[in-house]
């Protein structure tokens, strides 16, 4: 199998994604004392009639690095919460072959839509 090689001029990821936190945020501090946190959204949503998929859902793991790992001390399971950031995917090589980690949306801004400790729909 051919390998695909791309550049990144020209090349794009910019994700944004609503959905409602499952649970706390955990946090945790890299070896380089960097602040870590780690969240989980669901996301549903529905199609329209002429639509191929009439429901769309999914659960996306979230890291926030940095100043953005703080500020989701705030946010609380239940909330809606908007992400936006880039699609991550961790890989490595074991017996000679890549082998491909879970997909995670790496944040850039997390912005609650529902204030915390109301409830959401």
């Amino acid at each position: 199998m051919a390998q695909l090689e791309q550049s990144s001029v020209g090349s794009v990821n910019e994700t944004a994604l609503d959905g409602v936190l499952l649970e706390s945020p955990e946090f945790r501090l890299t070896p380089a004392g960097r602040a870590v946190a780690s969240l989980m959204i669901e996301h549903i949503s529905e199609g329209n009639q002429s639509a191929p998929i009439k429901r769309l859902e999914l659960r996306m793991p979230i890291v926030a690095l940095g100043a953005l790992a703080d500020q989701c001390r705030d946010v609380r399971p239940g909330q809606l919460i908007r992400v936006t950031g880039r699609l991550n995917q961790k890989r490595w090589i074991r017996d000679g072959k890549v082998r491909w980690g879970k997909l995670e949306l790496l944040a850039q801004t997390i912005q609650p839509l529902v204030p915390s400790g109301q409830p959401s729909e």
